[in-house]
């Protein structure tokens, strides 16, 4: 069964500065990240704010031993300030240790897709599917996942903002999809029932 993850606004549980949650429950609501751009710039780590935190983004701990070996599919919903940002998405996806040091690389520091396009002045998602290197990983390493803003051409100055935490409603997804069926601890909130009015419930 696959695994999809989703690029949350929710601290990772290492704690570290700019350390997001890949999870694989759904945001809200659609959070922008904005990177600032530079004349003739080629790979930027994306930002929270332009010029602040750079932003990574872990699974929590693996629970259940799994080889990745199948297909990557990433999702990356972004935009550029003006045409001439001359801007578009990459990843790189590794395997981190408990504490998140990094151990190996699951897919390499590539353009989404493996053929870059520019972002437009409107939102829209860019898919890359990548072929791993086969990775084993152990219970309790996680999964890292860096988002870069990449030039399509000479990169201008201004800035791209990718949009993350979406609901996954439409087409607006920022996302990692693994062939594999991968475990981890993340917890899951359940609702409690309420009461509601005079003799109803409601979640």
């Amino acid at each position: 069964m696959p695994t999809l993850f989703k690029f949350r606004n929710l601290a990772s549980t290492l704690g570290g500065a700019g350390q997001l949650l890949l999870s694989t429950r759904n945001g809200r609501p659609l959070t922008d990240a904005v990177t600032t751009t530079v004349a003739g710039g080629t790979d930027i780590q994306v930002t929270q704010t332009a010029g602040g935190q750079a932003l990574t983004w872990f699974t929590e701990p693996i629970t259940e031993a799994v080889t990745i070996s199948g297909t990557v599919t990433v999702r990356i919903t972004g935009r550029e300030s003006a045409t001439t940002v001359n801007a578009g998405a990459g990843i790189l996806i590794q395997r981190c240790d408990n504490s998140g040091a990094v151990l190996s690389t699951i897919v390499a520091n590539l353009t989404v897709p493996a053929t870059i396009t520019e972002w437009t002045t409107a939102y829209t998602t860019k898919i890359g599917t990548y072929t791993p290197t086969s990775t084993a990983m152990a219970v309790g390493e996680r999964i890292k996942a860096t988002v870069k803003i990449r030039n399509v051409g000479t990169m201008g100055a201004g800035t791209s903002t990718i949009g993350y935490n979406d609901p996954q409603i439409g087409t607006n997804r920022s996302e990692i999809e693994f062939t594999e069926n991968i475990r981890t601890d993340e917890v899951i909130e359940v609702q409690q029932p309420e009461i509601y009015g005079s003799n109803g419930y409601r979640v």
